[in-house]
């Protein structure tokens, strides 16, 4: 596709969902929000990782699969809250050797011809920034994260940036410990800025 296709990605909760329905009202884009709550197996999953996680993971990767094939029919702009890329973040985490394997010979298969982002934006944020952030938004399924799942998550997502980066693909790095770009609107215009400069808009003062 010609126009932008933004992902913003990072850990849970980070922000992301947040900034890319701020960004998509902003440019006028079409937001992609990715389905979380309707996963049956979510709160299995956070109670039990190790016998609910191929089915979570499973369940994430079809849904989101669809949801970016419907995208391509998009003639606008599209600010997404995911990279479909999470699904192996996510299920490298919590699978086997042999799960993962098998996990990852589907996704080849269905992410061999998808449309990709052609913008990363990775937000991030220090551990304790995150765990706030996780409880201020209250879902009850999320209470059992430990600390060590959430720092192999933004470990993760640093070598896949650095990943990204390596191909010579738009992708930045924005660490979001500092910044509150819901309450404060400057903190907002500095990433708008980033997206502006990468997506080659005019900057936004």
């Amino acid at each position: 596709m010609n126009q932008p296709y933004i992902a913003i990605e990072g850990p849970i909760g980070v922000g992301k969902s947040t900034l890319a329905h701020y960004l998509s009202e902003t440019l006028q884009y079409h937001e992609a929000q990715e389905i979380v709550d309707e996963n049956p197996f979510l709160s299995d999953f956070y109670e039990d990782i190790s016998t609910w996680s191929f089915q979570t993971e499973m369940f994430f990767l079809c849904n989101r699969y669809k949801q970016v094939q419907d995208l391509e029919q998009q003639s606008s702009g599209i600010v997404s809250d995911y990279h479909i890329f999470k699904n192996k973040i996510f299920a490298r985490q919590t699978l086997t050797d042999t799960e993962f394997d098998k996990f990852s010979r589907i996704y080849n298969i269905l992410t061999e011809d998808l449309m990709m982002p052609n913008v990363v934006i990775f937000l991030d944020a220090d551990l304790e920034v995150l765990k706030q952030r996780i409880a201020k938004r209250n879902r009850s399924f999320e209470h059992q994260i430990e600390d060590d799942y959430l720092l192999n998550l933004k470990q993760a997502y640093w070598e896949f940036y650095q990943s990204l980066k390596a191909q010579g693909k738009k992708a930045k790095w924005i660490d979001t410990t500092e910044l509150d770009f819901v309450n404060h609107p400057d903190d907002y215009a500095q990433i708008l800025n980033i997206v502006q400069t990468m997506i080659g808009g005019t900057k936004h003062e």
